[in-house]
């Protein structure tokens, strides 16, 4: 019996243990769950880096405004409202004014360039310079500041020694300084000329001479400010075609110019000439011949005073 007693007593301490052991491991166990709960907590920062990346668009809106615009006088300015300028010595598409000329004039370079309304993004180039730096064109022409302009808007440069000008984007003709020759070309810089065998308001080139001098037409002429508009008019030929005229006579590219700034018909058969602001027609006469002279080594357009613009 008392074998038997110790037994029970025994096997009661060891179910005691037991249950006891039992409930010291489950709560050991819960307290994982509650380091669970605190990592699943630590995930919510999450959105919150997320957030932060919300600011990118912000900058956005200011890379898609416009670079150059056009202004209320139909000349072209920068983002800021800085009168842009083109130069007639610039006629071949490369830019003359180099050393200290940079001081007054500035170069104009835009990476990347947008235009506004009203302009055409396929008529600005960039030329690489002589010193090596870039430069924005518009129709060929090299892009300028002038540093006497202190505001928005100002355009105190134009006209500057007859051969700056702002830059306009309704332009049908500049002018064009090259080896002392002063002519008009149009806004791309390709030269116009006269023929001498014309009279006022008649074009006498007719047949396979309309073939290798074709007719200039601008239905309404724009130019640089020195330029007296009331001096443009059209005509009708006898084929139907309409053309410029200046100062009364008919206008003409020449065929074998190829490029901006050629000035390839220059005196061809005596008679054909570029055209200058002073141009003068002698007569009415078509058997008369013009008066030529020569400066710098060119002929230089039709003139009755020798005075050659």
């Amino acid at each position: 019996m008392k074998i038997i007693s110790s037994l029970v007593v025994l096997i009661g301490i060891l179910a005691i243990l037991v249950i006891s052991g039992c409930t010291q491991q489950t709560s050991v166990q819960q307290t994982p769950s509650v380091t669970t709960a605190v990592q699943r907590t630590s995930t919510i920062t999450t959105p919150v880096q997320q957030t932060s990346s919300v600011a990118t668009p912000v900058a956005q809106p200011t890379t898609g405004q416009s670079t150059v615009t056009v202004s209320a006088g139909n000349y072209i300015v920068d983002s800021k409202g800085n009168t842009l300028y083109m130069s007639t010595s610039d006629i071949m598409g490369d830019s003359k004014c180099t050393g200290t000329c940079l001081n007054s004039w500035p170069i104009f370079y835009q990476q990347g360039l947008t235009v506004s309304s009203g302009l055409n993004s396929s008529d600005f180039g960039t030329i690489t310079r002589g010193d090596g730096q870039q430069q924005t064109t518009y129709k060929g022409w090299p892009l300028y500041y002038f540093s006497n302009d202190v505001n928005p808007g100002d355009t105190k440069g134009d006209g500057m020694n007859g051969r700056w000008f702002i830059a306009r984007s309704d332009y049908t003709v500049f002018l064009a300084d090259k080896i002392n020759l002063k002519f008009i070309v149009d806004s791309k810089g390709n030269t116009l000329y006269l023929f001498t065998k014309d009279t006022p308001r008649v074009s006498n080139c007719i047949g396979n001479c309309s073939q290798i001098w074709p007719v200039f037409y601008s239905e309404n002429v724009v130019g640089p400010s020195i330029m007296n508009s009331s001096n443009f008019g059209l005509i009708t030929n006898r084929d139907g075609s309409e053309q410029t005229t200046y100062k009364q006579m008919p206008l003409y590219y020449y065929s074998n110019d190829t490029k901006r700034g050629d000035t390839n018909g220059q005196g061809v058969n005596n008679t054909w000439f570029v055209v200058g602001l002073n141009t003068t027609i002698l007569s009415t006469n078509v058997t008369s011949s013009p008066v030529a002279t020569t400066m710098g080594g060119v002929t230089p357009v039709v003139t009755t005073t020798g005075g050659v613009y």
